[in-house]
């Protein structure tokens, strides 16, 4: 976490450019600029206020116009960073943008080690999730009778049993593979970052497509990074605006099977796609892990046949060994962000 040394500073620095900022972990680190937006987004008349009229706060009409489908992005742009291509980070289920800043152990994330490699880094939140908000209604109508419970979107979150499988620290609770990378001594405060993920209650397509199509527009192009949940993410901005993705890195994602015209657009973006460790040794989403990463082999031998630039990483077969799902915490987390930016160095040109 970046801490700044008082609040009266923290408003002067991020009004201002030339932003410095102390960080006791890891030295200074100087910012040309820093701050949040939001991108996307429709007015839409809603049930926001589902109370039971017993306080003055509930004599406000049950409908009322409210934003919805918009996404939270905070950004740090280094000093002199323009001449770096941008990276856009997207989270997967059941976290946030926060994911990509310091891990539970205390280490740098990802989104500050590539600004200290010279990259703005913009950071957001999925559509319905975290500061980005969601739409209420559903909630309030079944609260208020109109609808049955049976219309409430399923809610996901993940505990200790699923996070220990899913994201493959062990075979069972509290078993930990040999070599394991994931700070299991933090596990604790990872726990603490799970959000509820409200994906099921959007519509389709998925509003984070086309708003972090939009997002990388309105910085003039970038490399589009998402993880897991989000790994497809990149690829479906970039068939909506495929001008303003550079690059795309999939980091333990599925990929789908795409038609031969998407392919063809996509093959004009490298695409980098990534894996960890354990893929086969999970006790119940064992046979998921393989299966993703052969369909992302596949679709990258297409992407190749159809003129582009696309590879598989898998990181044991890169000489890094011992990351779980949620490579971005591993203790080995900084090695392999350096396999992506020397990736997209040598394959990306703005």
């Amino acid at each position: 976490m970046l801490r700044l040394l008082s609040v009266v500073a923290c408003a002067a620095l991020a009004a201002a450019k030339g932003l410095h900022i102390e960080s006791h972990r890891n030295g200074p680190l100087t910012l040309e600029d820093a701050g949040s937006f939001f991108v996307g987004g429709r007015e839409v008349k809603a049930v926001a206020n589902a109370g039971n009229r017993s306080t003055p706060m509930d004599d406000y009409p049950r409908e009322d116009w409210i934003y919805v489908d918009q996404m939270y992005v905070d950004y740090q742009i280094p000093m002199g960073g323009s001449d770096k291509l941008p990276y856009v980070l997207v989270h997967g289920c059941c976290l946030s943008g926060h994911v990509y800043q310091d891990t539970p152990d205390g280490r740098m994330g990802w989104a500050e080690y590539l600004v200290r490699k010279g990259h703005p880094v913009y950071n957001a939140d999925q559509t319905a999730r975290a500061r980005s908000g969601f739409d209420p209604t559903v909630f309030n109508r079944v609260k208020l009778g109109e609808l049955h419970p049976s219309a409430l979107p399923e809610m996901v979150s993940v505990g200790r049993e699923r996070v220990w499988d899913m994201f493959r620290i062990g075979y069972t609770y509290p078993e930990v593979f040999e070599g394991q990378q994931f700070p299991v001594e933090a596990m604790d405060e990872f726990a603490k970052q799970v959000v509820p993920d409200l994906n099921a209650m959007l519509a389709e397509p998925n509003p984070s497509y086309a708003n972090l199509a939009s997002l990388a527009n309105r910085v003039h192009g970038a490399v589009l990074l998402g993880h897991s949940e989000s790994a497809f993410f990149p690829f479906r901005a970039a068939l909506g605006d495929p001008a303003a993705v550079k690059g795309i890195v999939a980091v333990e994602g599925q990929c789908p099977v795409l038609s031969d015209e998407e392919i063809s657009v996509l093959a004009k973006i490298p695409a980098l796609f990534v894996y960890g460790d354990y893929l086969d040794r999970a006790k119940v989403s064992r046979g998921l892990w393989p299966e993703s990463l052969r369909g992302c082999q596949v679709m990258a031998d297409r992407l190749t046949a159809a003129g582009g630039r696309a590879y598989v990483a898998e990181l044991p077969k890169e000489d890094i060994h011992g990351n779980s799902h949620v490579v971005m915490h591993d203790k080995n987390n900084l090695e392999v962000a350096d396999l992506i930016i020397d990736w997209i160095e040598r394959n990306v040109h703005s």
